[in-house]
């Protein structure tokens, strides 16, 4: 089947490009986006993620989800979201320029690779020392991974993926440099991918005509204004992961109690409309839904949670904006206003009742002392306090403060622990230690 474009526009095997051309294994079936999806998976990065935050510490516990074990649920639900938009898509050509199920679980899986130890407090951190030097963003740093650290065919390309990979995993298509007088509260950096990818931006979106170009790179309020296709279904799952499952963590920890959620839903507003959910098909009420996500039994929660994530994924539809071209710019996969509204009240009580309290905040504050510690003591010597093997891997072109920041980015809780006390605490570590 000819996957339908407007004419002059770049067809579907545009997006299957690499930046370096590379030839098929011999007798590899796979399409280009199922090659993609093997290299995340099977990259160190990936593997990585299962030593960094999500919400809680990764040393408290082994029953809350890691960063890996939230990136593999949020492909899942992406999967979904894809399956939901495939079966209830009229429009022809929004229904040829669905993605791939293998592009789909990539950009959901690659999603977070970029983040640092320490979630979002190691970002701040990171941010902080590099403030003046093209700054740090998580999902920025993705770019990088993807492009240019991690370790595939050669130094300094990366997983050398497709296009369509990098435009799913582009969330905020404008530079630092464009934004940097804008962060977000709380001293976290803004929204945007760091100056040295520009480059690789420009590739990404070279397929594009320039009017649609423009607009898309364009800012509103210091921010990011759209968002592609893919990186849209790929947002979705992200969102409803984090709105359904950090909670079903925090409640099973016994980190909030049913009278701190139903305090909250009362001081919710009227944008929380349970009538105008419930005629949408959510069968819990404001009363129902308290008593089984804070029921005694656990498979209770379980179905109550399973419940909200089947609610939201059959929620999410197609926006269409006519200001764009290109089908992988003109359609987006977005939740109904009272369904959104929801899943933003979920994100925001697990932040506020868990995230900022007194007893989370200490040992955030400790994980940004420690990453700026280690950072400053790394600038004083680097090539001597770095591992050469990472050091030597890194192009020597970019400033060193750029270099150690891909090297703490690329830290586990656990190994930037571990690191901290061979530099400050004495009679810990050896000659020997792995490094």
């Amino acid at each position: 089947m000819t996957v339908p474009a407007p004419p002059g526009m770049a067809t579907p095997e545009r997006f299957e490009e690499r930046r370096q051309p590379e030839p098929a294994r011999p007798e590899d079936v796979r399409n280009p986006f199922e090659r993609d999806k093997g290299r995340v998976i099977h990259s160190a990065a990936f593997r990585r993620l299962q030593g960094k935050t999500q919400v809680m510490g990764t040393s408290e516990g082994d029953f809350h989800r890691t960063r890996l074990t939230h990136s593999i649920e949020v492909g899942q639900i992406g999967e979904g979201v894809l399956l939901k938009l495939s079966r209830s898509t009229a429009d022809p050509v929004a229904q040829a320029w669905l993605p791939d199920r293998s592009l789909v679980l990539a950009a959901c899986h690659a999603h977070d690779l970029g983040h640092p130890p320490y979630g979002h407090d190691g970002e701040i951190a990171l941010h902080a020392k590099m403030r003046d030097d093209d700054g740090f963003e998580g999902n920025g740093q993705t770019l990088r991974v993807l492009t240019r650290l991690e370790k595939y065919r050669a130094r300094g390309v990366g997983l050398n993926p497709t296009r369509r990979l990098l435009l799913a995993v582009l969330k905020y298509p404008v530079p630092y440099s464009a934004v940097r007088d804008h962060p977000e509260p709380g001293g976290r950096p803004p929204k945007c991918y760091m100056d040295p990818e520009r480059d690789t931006v420009e590739w990404i979106l070279e397929a594009f005509s320039p009017a649609d170009r423009d607009r898309f790179t364009s800012i509103a309020d210091g921010r990011a204004r759209f968002k592609s296709f893919d990186c849209s279904i790929m947002d979705c799952a992200d969102d409803i992961a984090y709105a359904v499952h950090d909670l079903e963590d925090v409640i099973g920890r016994r980190m909030v109690v049913r009278e701190q959620f139903a305090a909250a839903l009362g001081t919710a507003g009227p944008a929380l409309d349970f009538a105008a959910l419930a005629r949408l098909g959510l069968a819990m009420d404001r009363e129902a839904l308290q008593v089984q996500l804070f029921s005694r039994s656990s498979h209770d929660r379980k179905q109550a949670i399973s419940a909200l994530v089947n609610f939201f994924v059959t929620h999410v539809a197609l926006a269409e904006d006519t200001g764009f071209e290109h089908p992988l710019l003109r359609w987006n996969a977005v939740l109904p206003p009272e369904v959104r509204a929801l899943c933003d009240f979920l994100m925001d009580f697990t932040q506020r009742q868990v995230v900022r309290t007194a007893e989370v905040v200490q040992l955030r504050r400790k994980g940004r002392r420690l990453i700026a510690a280690m950072f400053d003591e790394f600038l004083t010597a680097p090539e001597e306090l770095i591992p050469r093997s990472f050091w030597e891997g890194l192009d020597p072109n970019e400033s060193v403060k750029r270099r150690i920041c891909d090297y703490v980015a690329g830290m586990t809780d656990a190994y930037a622990e571990r690191v901290w006390r061979r530099l400050f605490e004495p009679g810990y570590g050896n000659s020997t230690d792995e490094l």
